[in-house]
C-alpha cells in the first residue's frame, strides 16, 4: 500500500484562467484575475487575484510573484537581473514539488514540501 501523495491540478476547479504558454516569454508587470499557469517564462512581476499560481515543470519565474491563492511550484525559479532572489508570496499554501528548483524567498500561510524539492533561499510562514 502506497502512502505517496499526488498534487492534482484541475484548471477549471481551481479557476486557472490565465496562462503563459510553453515556448512563450512574458516580460514586464502582469496583473490578472483568476489563477495563472506558467508553462513558459515569466520575467518580471506578477500579481494574481482570485486563484493560484501554478509553475509547471517546464516553466520558469524570474521575478516577484504575489497571489491571493496557493502556489504550486514544479518548475524553476531563478535569480532576478539584479542578482537578488525572486520573491514569491501567497495568501494560501505553497506546495514545493519534487521537480522544483528555486532560488527564491517563499512566504505563505503553510508549506508542503515533497522529497527532492530544491530551495535556495528563505521559507517563511505567516498567519492569514
Amino acid at each position: 500500500m502506497s502512502t505517496e501523495e499526488s498534487i492534482i491540478i484541475d484548471p477549471v476547479a481551481m479557476n486557472i484562467v490565465n496562462r503563459i504558454a510553453p515556448g512563450s516569454t512574458f516580460r514586464g508587470v502582469l496583473e490578472c484575475n483568476g489563477g495563472l499557469m506558467i508553462q513558459g517564462t515569466l520575467e518580471g512581476d506578477a500579481k494574481v487575484f482570485g486563484g493560484p499560481v501554478v509553475l509547471m515543470q517546464e516553466g520558469v519565474i524570474k521575478g516577484d510573484v504575489q497571489c491571493t491563492g496557493d502556489l504550486f511550484l514544479f518548475g524553476k525559479v531563478v535569480v532576478k537581473e539584479t542578482g537578488e532572489f525572486s520573491e514569491l508570496s501567497a495568501n494560501g499554501a505553497a506546495f514545493l514539488a519534487e521537480t522544483m528548483d528555486a532560488h527564491a524567498n517563499i512566504t505563505s500561510t503553510a508549506i508542503k514540501t515533497y522529497e527532492g524539492a530544491q530551495i535556495h533561499g528563505r521559507i517563511s510562514t505567516r498567519r492569514k
